[in-house]
């Protein structure tokens, strides 16, 4: 039965600092790429790992409740990748020698799917339920790292501030359910309007930013795309048989390498945008026009 268990299995001696193998099967053996003959009486582990905390307590339960459960280990594969488990040992005397028994299950599938979850949570709280765009969460997370990655490596980084024109007289004449229906109308056309490698997001309410990366010699082509951007959004929209119209302000700001940080980043384009509110129309305005 111990040959041929499904799960890992391995028998070593008790002892605190000299731990040897006596016995393991061949699930132990493909679990951790290791060979019998390159183990067989040999410690357990190296010198030092003895001393770990968790080791220590799961001593401490063998010689004193003669056992433990379902401890969570991580083991090393013969080729150093780190193998999530979970371990329960009894100890066992025969005459004059005790010996641990170990079952060891492999619960690299689990670990793998809370990570999976891990990330979808994550994913779920940076994303607007809305739009299905990143959110203020979203973006802040990948703003940090996007000005933190165009300071070092010498590209062009634009931040399109864009706040919608009549959203809220389309909110109150029509209601929310209406307004909800143009602002993920909007969404999607920024998104569709954009390169994939280009960054769209809704901060809240009629609010949008995208952030073009560009090589600096490049740079000039992100007023005509902001542009194009506001083409698409003043276009007639079918919302449940009615024909609505929406406008935008739109303020840009390129990144100062080195002296921007996220913040001001988006600061800057804020005001650009409020400048763009204060002249009308469909405006967009740049922070180098106002330089």
């Amino acid at each position: 039965m111990f040959e041929f268990a499904p799960v890992a299995m391995a028998i070593t001696t008790s002892s605190l600092n000299a731990s040897r193998y006596v016995k393991v099967n061949d699930a132990y053996l493909r679990l951790t790429g290791m060979k019998w003959e390159d183990i067989k009486g040999e410690r357990v582990i190296t010198s030092g790992d003895f001393l770990s905390p968790q080791r220590l307590e799961r001593r401490r339960l063998l010689d004193e409740e003669g056992g433990y459960e379902l401890q969570e280990v991580e083991l090393t594969h013969a080729d150093g990748t780190r193998i999530p488990t979970l371990i329960s040992a009894q100890r066992t005397e025969v005459g004059a020698r005790s010996y641990d028994v170990e079952i060891i299950l492999d619960i690299s599938a689990r670990a793998a799917l809370q990570r999976e979850m891990d990330a979808a949570l994550i994913a779920a709280a940076r994303t607007d339920v809305l739009t299905g765009l990143p959110n203020r969460a979203g973006y802040d997370h990948f703003i940090a790292s996007s000005v933190a990655s165009a300071t070092s490596n010498g590209n062009c980084l634009i931040l399109a501030f864009i706040d919608l024109n009549g959203f809220k007289y389309i909110n109150d004449t029509f209601g929310h359910s209406t307004g909800d229906h143009v602002l993920k109308i909007v969404g999607q056309r920024l998104r569709d309007g954009c390169r994939e490698s280009d960054f769209v997001a809704r901060l809240g309410g009629d609010e949008f930013v995208v952030v073009l990366t560009m090589k600096q010699q490049d740079s000039e082509a992100a007023f005509p795309a902001f542009q194009r951007l506001m083409n698409t959004i003043f276009k007639p929209m079918d919302v449940n048989g009615t024909e609505l119209s929406i406008g935008a302000a739109i303020g840009t700001a390129h990144l100062d390498a080195g002296v921007d940080t996220a913040e001001t980043l988006l600061n800057r384009a804020d005001r650009c945008m409020y400048e763009a509110k204060l002249i009308g129309g469909v405006n967009i305005v740049t922070d180098i026009q106002l330089a």
